[in-house]
């Protein structure tokens, strides 16, 4: 029986404190404040015997404990700490940190191959800096790498074939470029990069792009109920508009769902344990998303649509913590929340994305990426009658400018509808699966 087994680097999850690794103190560093020359604390790349690398920090407080132990090359056994990984920021958030020196921030975004510009120093050719942009399909800030990491980087870069690299950049420093004022990236002793990482993130990356490209590509139309239920399968997968009135909210289906963050997939409740199937782990708290069906109509037809989580948040200012707390001081745990259904006769400007089985007959209910600001308040509806002057017989160029009135009244900014958070995911610890003994995460000695 083995008393004396450790833990390897590459095993290291979020998911729990009780650790036990055995490594080597591969380099030791101490960090410096630049400005103030305060002294933050000690800087440790530990290797296993796996040659598995990870990144550990020990705060100004820890420090004279260990200082005269620590030393690089030694061998040490680290137990009860805690351990994080990338903590992933948007790029819209990166000026927050320009004048807060306390944190380095980690982003993921595309670097373009033929854009990189190495430039070397004419007054010293030991120097050099090397720019790009990073990009994640909505926004960009700059990247400047100085001297060694920078020609690291642009190695590393030139050996992937891709034209457009996906790369996250690890505990990057913000600062301001001083003849323009244009905020950047730079690299400081604990930076690193990883291009094209086996990650959940690159994923995220790929699928919100094409969301972006699909907001751009909307058809304008205004789409009746039944001809949405008569699509071909050129629409699979197309936002498409409608304009429809919100008959009813489902009272008996679930309100809300329960998610795993990291894999943004729905979780089940196995065994009395939240398992999240995709990746076949338990999880110990799942995050909560809203879920409101509701049934849909127009002068055409019926259909039934599933309300987006973020939309319902922007509308109603409210999360699903949120009203589980209110139902929680009424008394009443699992009643339905009585501002979900004030959605009920109120029209929308819906946009769709009908689904394969949405096309093929096989599932009659569709999802709602988007929906607009409610236009005006309904009494009773019957979807054969005209819901609104806007429907009544008129001629052809008055109902083109009515459509296009609505549109320019309904539809919400982009802003809005996307950059709602949802229990912000880069909030969420994030593991990384290690490869070729690159750095994972960043320690915090407990």
């Amino acid at each position: 029986m083995d008393l004396n087994k450790f833990d390897t680097v590459a095993s290291l999850t979020t998911e729990k404190v009780v650790w036990s690794i055995r490594v080597r103190a591969q380099t030791v560093w101490k960090g410096i404040n630049r400005t103030t020359n305060e002294f933050r604390g000690f800087n440790i790349i530990f290797m296993d015997e796996q040659n598995c690398r990870i990144h550990a920090f020990i705060t100004e407080k820890l420090c004279p404990a260990f200082s005269k132990e620590l030393k690089e090359g030694n061998i040490y056994i680290l137990s009860n700490f805690k351990e994080y990984a990338f903590d992933l920021f948007g790029l819209n958030d990166v000026p927050k940190f320009l004048n807060d020196n306390r944190f380095l921030i980690d982003v993921i975004g595309t670097v373009s191959k033929n854009e990189a510009i190495s430039v070397i120093s004419t007054e010293d050719t030991s120097k050099s800096r090397l720019k790009f942009k990073l990009e994640d399909g909505r926004n960009m800030v700059m990247v400047t790498f100085f001297n060694e990491f920078g020609q690291s980087f642009e190695k590393a870069l030139k050996a992937i074939e891709a034209e457009n690299v996906v790369v996250v950049i690890e505990s990057a420093k913000v600062n301001k470029y001083e003849a323009t004022g244009e905020i950047y990236l730079t690299n400081y002793p604990a930076t690193r990069f990883y291009l094209t990482p086996r990650h959940y993130s690159v994923e995220l990356l790929h699928k919100s792009a094409k969301c972006l490209q699909a907001e751009e590509e909307t058809d304008t139309t205004l789409y009746t109920i039944k001809e949405i239920k008569n699509f071909t399968k050129d629409y699979i997968e197309k936002n498409v508009l409608c304009h429809v009135t919100v008959k009813k909210v489902e009272e008996e289906c679930n309100w809300y769902d329960n998610f795993h963050i990291e894999c943004d997939k729905e979780v089940n409740i196995i065994d009395g344990r939240y398992r999240c199937c995709h990746c076949k782990r338990n999880l110990p708290y799942p995050d909560k998303r809203f879920r409101i069906c509701t049934v849909c109509t127009d002068k055409t037809g019926v259909l039934p649509i599933i309300l987006p989580d973020e939309e319902i948040q922007r509308l109603t200012g409210k999360d699903v913590y949120e009203l589980e707390n209110e139902n929680r001081e009424a008394g009443d745990e699992k009643r339905f929340p009585p501002i979900l259904k004030e959605f009920e006769n109120k029209q929308y400007l819906i946009t769709l994305m009908p689904s394969k089985d949405n096309i093929d007959k096989k599932c009659s209910v569709y999802k709602a990426k988007m929906l607009s600001d409610p236009v005006e308040m309904l009494g009773s509806h019957n979807p054969q009658e005209q819901l609104t002057t806007e429907f009544e017989e008129v001629t052809e160029n008055t109902e083109a400018d009515s459509t296009k009135n609505l549109l320019s009244y309904s539809s919400p900014p982009t802003s809005k509808s996307t950059t709602r958070t949802r229990g912000r995911k880069t909030k969420a610890p994030i593991k990384y699966e290690v490869e070729d003994c690159e750095p994972i995460s960043k320690l915090k000695k407990s």
